[in-house]
């Protein structure tokens, strides 16, 4: 039975993968139409302009001569249709409309977001799969830590898409657990087995869970921080008059918004960090006989906690706001060195984290 249920998990992740791969391609046509709706609206609008100047330079002409015909009096004459008049150029959209008046963008942006949706209930049927194969929670390695993160990542960005609206961030999500899945299905994979006797306590399930939920949130805070460093260059150039395109940045919300939300994911994941280093502590404290012991994975989950720490410290703190997704992107470093660094390139307690 549960090699049937091992073998279940393993093509539950599967599909999940492949489906997320089919998310991510249609979140890029969905920007790709964005791009091609704003060029051809700017085509449009600057054909508006041209032709508005060529018929006003045509009536100043007409109204010369009609003038100096009738002796310096005011000639009164119809005008053409101008742009803004009914014709193409009063269309406020540069993109084509599918039936029921959905432009392609938003339509592939709603497949997308479904995409997302059956890959996350796929994924989550792998998860507890896996779970019921091995008799215990899923998550006692970096195969079962990484399956189950994605899991959460996925989630999260789907309940944020209701609180926060980061649809914008659609596109590097999917491309970031689409990789992270590859990676464990094709690096990390092991088959299940029964948990080593350091693991055989309920903390595994209160320490670890708490762990991989503030990991899938931190990850959406610093998918969402890396878009505001570039959003924010973005904007300076447009500022300094440089040369821009219309595409995926220029579709982005603003850098104040983009660094709103981040601010919000990571400040939610925060305590959920802080309980998960505390309760391994207590662990520590049940397993080894003491609460702390410097030893690597320790210590990185504490400075993983003391680089977020110091990233909320200065977000509150003036003149150093605009700087702070910096910070951001390297707490978010030094959490994944902790999950996967610690665990393959230095020795220690949790080296059968593996």
């Amino acid at each position: 039975m549960s090699s049937v249920l091992a073998s279940l998990s393993d093509n539950f992740v599967y599909a999940s993968t492949a489906v997320i791969a089919l998310a991510m391609l249609a979140h890029a046509a969905e920007w790709a139409f964005r791009r091609e709706r704003r060029t051809s609206g700017q085509v449009e609008q600057t054909a508006a302009v041209g032709g508005e100047s060529s018929t006003g330079a045509a009536t100043t002409k007409a109204e010369s001569a009609a003038g100096e015909e009738s002796g310096g009096g005011v000639a009164v004459l119809e005008r053409e249709q101008e742009p803004g008049d009914g014709g193409a150029g009063d269309e406020s959209d540069g993109g084509e409309d599918v039936e029921g008046g959905v432009d392609r963008a938003d339509l592939f942006a709603r497949i997308g977001v479904a995409l997302t949706i059956l890959s996350t209930g796929l994924l989550g049927i792998g998860v507890l799969c896996r779970g019921f194969a091995a008799g215990r929670v899923p998550w006692s390695n970096l195969y079962e830590f990484s399956i189950t993160g994605s899991f959460v990542i996925l989630v999260v960005y789907l309940v944020s898409l209701r609180k926060l609206r980061t649809n914008f961030l659609g596109l590097p999500l999917t491309g970031f657990v689409l990789v992270l899945l590859t990676v464990a299905i094709s690096v990390l994979y092991v088959p299940v087995t029964g948990l080593i006797p350091a693991l055989q306590s309920y903390w595994l399930a209160i320490h670890v869970s708490a762990a991989c939920l503030a990991t899938g949130i931190f990850t959406l805070g610093a998918v969402a921080s890396a878009l505001q460093i570039v959003k924010a260059r973005y904007e300076r150039r447009v500022a300094a008059g440089g040369r821009t395109s219309g595409g995926y940045l220029a579709q982005l919300p603003s850098a104040q918004v983009i660094d709103r939300v981040a601010y919000r994911l990571n400040a939610f994941a925060f305590p959920i960090w802080t309980f998960a280093l505390i309760a391994g502590a207590v662990w520590a404290a049940a397993a080894w006989g003491r609460y702390w012991g410097w030893d690597p994975k320790e210590t990185w989950m504490f400075i993983t906690w003391v680089c977020y720490a110091a990233y909320l410290h200065a977000r509150s703190t003036a003149g150093w706001r605009t700087k702070v997704s910096g910070i951001a992107l390297v707490s978010y470093a030094a959490l994944v060195f902790n999950l996967v660094g610690v665990n393959f390139f230095i020795a220690g307690l949790h080296s059968y984290a593996k």
